[in-house]
């Protein structure tokens, strides 16, 4: 058998390189069905031994003479042994078993109970292709029909989901009775609820003599390819064998030749479960090895031998206790003696726990249960307690863990394995015994010791590991090598964040957003050519030169963790990048882009609330820095990283809308800065434009500055270079001139508008040349995001368009046209002084009450429209007949239900008050059409239609609808009064930086500055270009000292918020001992009444 097996075993070998294998490898049949009937082999019966004991003339084997094949010998000896008495056949019972009347299946195999391990390991996973278990987990004990306890069942549904989510097998006795019949349903439900790749792997091992109505999974003789057998369960039927159970998806049926025989099953268990620890996995979390742990749950004496061979195979075991019989004895005896056991106290537990069975077992089984237990109990190591009435989510997960960990531990060739317990420990998410036992004082780890289960903690998103392999020396930087970042980029990356992250970018054309995706797509181009270089003996990874991911490889991290929503993860990763502020509005802006596009309700949430935490970090932080240094914060402001687009924390800010960022104090009086520019802020407001009238006050000190010229023969030049180009000045100088701009173009159009354009209104033309220019100075790639840039555009197309017309003088209606153009464009210009108003505190919040009051009059308007037009159409309908002029359509259908809506009652529905001198009948007049009449040239639409109609369309509208929009101006104007403060200071940045980009030259004497601009782009065109090289951030030294100085900063305000969380918990423990106090008064206060009362 060896030799017919080499060929395999060889091909297995190179397939164990990776833990992981595909589940849907395809595989021809008929090689499945050769390889199973030449490695398996099923036990027949040869020599007919009669048992004594038996009256129904049946062998030892358990068989009658009938049921032997034929040229069975008679044997007459007493003894009976399958090695002996029994030969190997072929095997005839595998292939897929299907559950009658229940639509289960799974796969099945009856094969001899001397079969080597390693050939079944081959058949599981090379041909019925499961994946390489990563742990497995035994289950014995509770064999027997019983009522499951619902905390037993709390625990074994527990039991299921670790393996699931571990990858793991699960081993049972694999029949519809006792644990195994839950862990079946357990399983089932699980399988019910998750997708087919996740399917947990439940293994029976069953002894193929006791299992009932085994005759049905025999093969045809006839049945060349795979098998399906069709099992009946029949668990009512009373007798001693056993059914199948339906929910497990792998059976072994082991045969030793009898029949009716218990247990037979238990040696290649217990080998296959050896074999499988042993094995070598090189890409195993648990130094190498494949961990199994056994679950003991009640049990008899077969548990308790499984048990003692465990312990003697170094397998750690997890009992139960609360869950009966030899498990509570085991449990009880662990907890209250350790290793030095007597014999009598072993038997008190055994008399406590199993009376009955310990009183029906002679002196001589009393002593092996005695010898076995004591056994057991020599490895305490090796065995874990948890009690069931303490059951709870995580007390079984940790239960396996420690056991996994004392085994691996106390293990003489792990034990000074301290990376293999490492990654098992950080597998299981054990913090606690990793900080107790791995980092300690006396063990002194390398970064690059650290950087394997580093690279694994990151992945399986376990935060506080990752905080504690960096408090004990990992270097973060030397870690985040280009491999690895693209690792993470490609292999460890949701697909469906890339999707929504190129939606993000294609739908908002943001900055931020367009860097971050060419990162990411960097990475993956990266990795396509690492796995061609592969193929050429290199590798390299390549990133494009220009790519900044190089020298920004934390904040790379800090991105790929923020795009993945993993919360806990990107704030230790945000703790340990340089600015921290900016990180921490550009992780606000990402998240809150990202939830825009997310269509999961639930995702976009958990988006926006941790944009939310981001943006709280952020403005916390910078308080701290604000009240430490005022100058050096707001250099934080302005300064800029290519690793996050090149913006700075106030751009971020702004696109990310963190308008409690942006109103925050410091932030505030940084822009009042700006606004006033060299000009004190303790400048009242009216001495500045008291100045623009008048002068020589500037140099009289009537205006304060920020700093004084050094020396006094310059000090009145600067006093007026540094007060007319502050943008407050430029900003009153340009108010100043548009009203006085509105004013001539009132004028002209009112009073001066000739054939021929006059002086004033060339000048007219002159200024809104201007305004062109200034607008073209500004424009931008989000220029036309802003509503009043786009009305300045409006505005001055329309000019140029009344322009075109106006010039045709000769023309009457053209002349006239361009007015009328004029003054549709003044009401444009007009209208955009409102914006003007945006920086008063008082004006600036009822302007943005007034625009999201217009979006809700754009709804309102769509619903208005419905009824309109429905009460218009039939209105017009029933009155008159084939109206085909369309102004007078338009006049009934839709102006005149308009004004009804303001209570203008229509007069055209009563016939007794209709006048026929207001209409026509013919239509050739510039009157309405007349009332269709009768015979009696009456009107003739029905009074009791109209009247109720029009009265049921103004109940509708005045009523309903008029009131439904002014509950949602109130909304409106309530959500923005909340925020009063907030919103306008928000907004008010907008108007600071539109003046502070513009060319500090009052309006309109800009426009010298722009043909200087224009003469220099000219001579430039002439000479050659001078190539500049870019500059990196944090290459200054300005840069480096304000990062650092931030970086302190940060721990500042870390130790803060730790030290305010851990008093707000000492307090909450405080108030619950007071609590605790008072209900122990109140106790005993309530016994001193009771005993009074009697």
């Amino acid at each position: 058998m060896r030799s017919r097996r080499n060929g395999t075993l060889e091909s297995s070998k190179s397939l164990y390189s990776s833990i992981s294998r595909s589940t849907d490898l395809s595989y021809n049949e008929s090689d499945l069905v050769h390889f199973i009937q030449d490695n398996f082999k099923k036990r027949e019966c040869v020599f007919f031994t009669k048992d004594a004991k038996s009256n129904d003339n049946l062998c030892k084997c358990g068989y009658s003479k009938s049921q032997h094949i034929e040229g069975t010998q008679i044997n007459n000896q007493e003894k009976w042994n399958h090695k002996k008495n029994t030969k190997e056949l072929p095997t005839d019972a595998f292939g897929d078993i299907e559950f009658e009347n229940l639509g289960k299946r799974g796969k099945y195999i009856r094969l001899s109970c001397d079969t080597d391990s390693e050939t079944l390991y081959d058949l599981m996973t090379q041909q019925w292709h499961l994946k390489t278990p990563n742990l497995i987990i035994s289950v014995t004990g509770g064999a027997k029909n019983f009522a499951l306890k619902p905390r037993m069942r709390k625990i074994v549904s527990r039991l299921i989901y670790i393996a699931q989510s571990k990858g793991a097998w699960i081993f049972t006795g694999g029949t519809h009775y006792g644990l195994m019949k839950y862990i079946g349903e357990v399983v089932r439900d699980n399988t019910i609820s998750r997708n087919s790749e996740e399917n947990v792997v439940a293994i029976g091992i069953a002894s193929w003599g006791m299992i009932s109505n085994r005759e049905s999974l025999i093969r045809n003789c006839d049945a060349e390819a795979y098998y399906s057998a069709h099992y009946i369960m029949d668990d009512l039927k009373r007798d001693p064998l056993y059914c199948l159970d339906n929910n497990h998806t792998h059976l072994i049926l082991v045969d030793n030749g009898t029949h009716g025989y218990p247990s037979i099953e238990a040696k290649l268990r217990t080998q296959l479960e050896k074999y499988i620890s042993e094995r070598i996995i090189p890409d195993s979390n648990y130094g190498g090895k494949i961990p199994i742990v056994c679950f003991v749950q009640g049990g008899g004496k077969e548990t308790l031998k499984a048990i003692n061979t465990a312990v003697k195979s170094k397998i750690p075991c997890v009992v139960v206790e609360g869950s009966g019989q030899i498990a509570d004895v085991i449990a009880s005896l662990v907890e209250a003696e350790g290793p030095m056991m007597t014999s009598s106290s072993v038997k008190e537990k055994l008399l406590r726990y199993l009376p009955r069975t310990l009183s029906r077992l002679m002196e001589e089984e009393t002593e092996s249960w005695i010898r076995w237990i004591k056994e057991v109990l020599e490895n305490p190591h090796l065995l874990t307690v948890i009690k069931i009435e303490e059951a709870g989510d995580e007390i079984v997960s940790n239960a396996i863990s420690y056991a996994l960990y004392k085994a691996f531990s106390t293990n003489e060739q792990d034990k000074d394995n301290w990376n293999g317990q490492l990654k098992l420990l950080l597998e299981w998410n054990q913090l606690e015994l990793a900080s107790e036992d791995i980092f300690t004082n006396d063990r002194r780890w390398e970064s690059a010791d650290l950087q394997d289960v580093m690279f694994t903690a990151l992945v399986k998103d376990r935060p506080k590991f990752v905080r504690l392999f960096l408090e004990n020396g990992l270097n973060l930087r030397k870690f985040l090598t280009n491999e690895v970042l693209t690792d993470l980029y490609t292999n460890n990356f949701s697909s469906l964040v890339f999707k929504n992250l190129q939606i993000a970018k294609n739908s908002y054309n943001d900055s931020l957003l367009t860097f971050v995706w060419k990162m990411v797509e960097d990475f993956r181009r990266g990795s396509k050519k690492e796995d061609k270089s592969i193929k050429e003996d290199s590798m390299e990874i390549y990133l494009p030169e220009a790519s900044p991911i190089p020298r920004h490889p934390l904040q790379a991290l800090f991105i790929w963790a923020v795009l993945q929503n993993k919360k806990e993860l990107s704030k230790v990763i945000w703790e340990q990048t340089r600015g921290c502020t900016l990180a921490a509005l550009g992780a606000s802006k990402l998240l809150k882009s990202l939830a825009k596009v997310k269509n999961d309700i639930n995702a976009a949430r958990e988006s926006e609330e941790l944009a939310n935490e981001y943006e709280t970090r952020a403005v916390e932080l910078f308080t701290e820095c604000y009240s430490s240094d005022e100058d050096l914060a707001e250099q934080l402001l302005i300064y800029s990283c290519e690793a996050w687009g090149g913006s700075n924390c106030l751009e971020l800010a702004v696109e990310a809308k963190d308008q409690q960022f942006i109103a925050q104090p410091g932030v505030q009086n940084f822009l009042s800065k700006q606004w006033y520019g060299e000009i004190s802020r303790d400048t009242k407001n009216w001495k500045i434009i008291l100045c623009l009238f008048l002068f020589p006050l500037i140099g009289c000190g009537f205006i304060s500055f920020r700093k004084k010229p050094a020396e006094r023969s310059k000090q009145l030049f600067l006093y007026y270079a540094s007060f007319f180009m502050s943008p407050f000045v430029v900003f009153s100088w340009n108010v100043i001139f548009y009203i006085a701009f509105l004013l001539l173009f009132a004028y002209v159009l009112l009073m001066d508008f000739q054939k021929e354009p006059t002086l004033l209104e060339l000048v007219l033309y002159v200024l809104i040349f201007i305004l062109f220019c200034d607008e073209w100075y500004v424009n931008g790639s989000k220029y036309f995001s802003d509503m009043w840039n786009v009305m300045d555009t409006l505005g001055i197309f329309y000019f140029l368009a009344g322009i075109v017309f106006r010039l045709h003088s000769s023309n009457e209606t053209s002349w006239y046209s361009g007015r009328v153009i004029f003054c549709l464009d003044y009401i444009i210009f007009t209208l955009r002084l409102i914006h003007i108003f945006t920086v008063s505190r008082n004006l600036g919040p009822k302007i943005i009450m007034l625009q999201r009051m217009l979006i809700d009059v754009f709804f309102f308007l769509f619903l208005f429209a419905v009824w309109m037009v429905a009460f218009g159409v039939a209105r017009q309908g029933i009155l008159r007949k084939n109206e085909h002029r369309w102004e007078w359509i338009f006049r009934s259908v839709i102006y005149e239900p308009y004004l009804a809506m303001f209570g203008h009652y229509p007069d055209d529905i009563d016939g007794t008050t209709y006048n026929f001198d207001h209409c026509t009948f013919t239509g050739n007049e510039s009157k309405p059409l007349c009332v269709e009449l009768d015979s009696h040239n009456r009107p003739r639409f029905p009074e009791w239609i109209t009247i109720p109609l029009v009265c049921i369309y103004m109940l509708s509208t005045n009523i309903l609808l008029v009131n439904l929009l002014i509950a949602m101006f109130g909304y409106t104007v309530g959500s923005v009064q909340e925020n009063n403060d907030q919103v306008w200071k928000f907004q008010r940045y907008f108007l600071v930086q539109e003046y502070c980009s513009r060319l500090t030259i009052p309006f309109p004497f800009v426009i010298f500055a722009y043909i200087y601009m224009v003469l220099r782009k000219l001579l430039k065109c002439c000479c050659k270009n001078e190539s500049k090289q870019p500059s990196t951030c944090c290459s200054r030294n300005e840069d480096n000292e304000t990062l650092a100085w931030e970086a302190v900063m940060k721990e500042n305000y870390l130790v803060r918020i730790n030290t305010k969380a851990n008093d707000s918990t000492e307090e909450m423990i405080h108030r619950f001992k007071q609590l605790d106090m008072k209900l122990s008064d109140l106790k005993g206060l309530l016994k001193e009444i009771a005993g009074k009362l009697r």
